[in-house]
């Protein structure tokens, strides 16, 4: 995976975003930060390493989106390193036709990862012209290096216990953000998941949301 340390001034406070496949850091350039606070960008899950030390921090929330959340659990559940963490529209059980994406579908995405496919998963993710107009003005990555990248994730989580833990094992999770109108992951999927587990705020939006937000804060408060 790749880090890009969007601000990167030895602030006592910390961001981290662990953004979803196929995208670009600057997807969430938009967002205001707050005062002394480093943002750290995490994309590009072609590899599951994440060495970096958290522990200067005084505060580190974690925001989590789509199959970041699903990369998040299983670098840190059981570890109590953020002052919060935020799941958005994705669960750790990404591959699974109740709890996150339906298999049929996940895999269908991945056989048809061409030029044509990528444009029919972004007007999935975008959900409206508006957001998908500004989702394409932003710089886009190799098709050849996201479907390597998609490949990665798949055999990944599929290696990964998939079912879900009890929700009163599930105290990791501070918060989720569930899209009503998300074509990636199901909104009854995600509810599926996350009801019991941690306090839920439903948006009216699609997969992709932050053209929603203006501040980083608004994902956790």
């Amino acid at each position: 995976m790749r880090i890009e340390k969007y601000i990167h001034q030895a602030y006592p406070n910390l961001i981290l975003c662990m953004a979803g496949w196929s995208v670009t850091p600057e997807l969430f350039h938009h967002l205001r930060v707050p005062p002394e606070t480093d943002v750290w960008i995490v994309y590009d899950y072609r590899n599951a390493t994440f060495d970096e030390d958290l522990s200067r921090y005084a505060t580190v929330h974690l925001v989590a989106w789509s199959l970041g959340v699903w990369e998040a659990q299983r670098l840190w559940v059981g570890k109590r390193l953020f002052t919060t963490a935020t799941a958005i529209n994705g669960t750790p059980c990404s591959l699974h036709d109740r709890y996150g994406i339906p298999v049929r579908i996940f895999e269908g995405t991945l056989a048809r990862m061409d030029a044509g496919g990528m444009r029919r998963f972004n007007r999935r993710m975008c959900g409206d012209r508006e957001t998908l107009s500004l989702y394409m003005r932003l710089p886009a990555r190799p098709l050849e290096e996201i479907r390597d990248e998609l490949r990665s994730l798949y055999e990944r989580i599929r290696l990964f216990s998939n079912e879900p833990s009890r929700p009163e094992d599930s105290s990791f999770w501070s918060r989720a953000i569930l899209s009503t109108n998300d074509q990636i992951f199901p909104i009854n999927n995600l509810r599926r998941y996350w009801r019991g587990r941690c306090p839920i705020q439903e948006v009216e939006a699609a997969h992709l949301p932050f053209y929603h937000y203006q501040t980083w804060q608004e994902l956790w408060r």
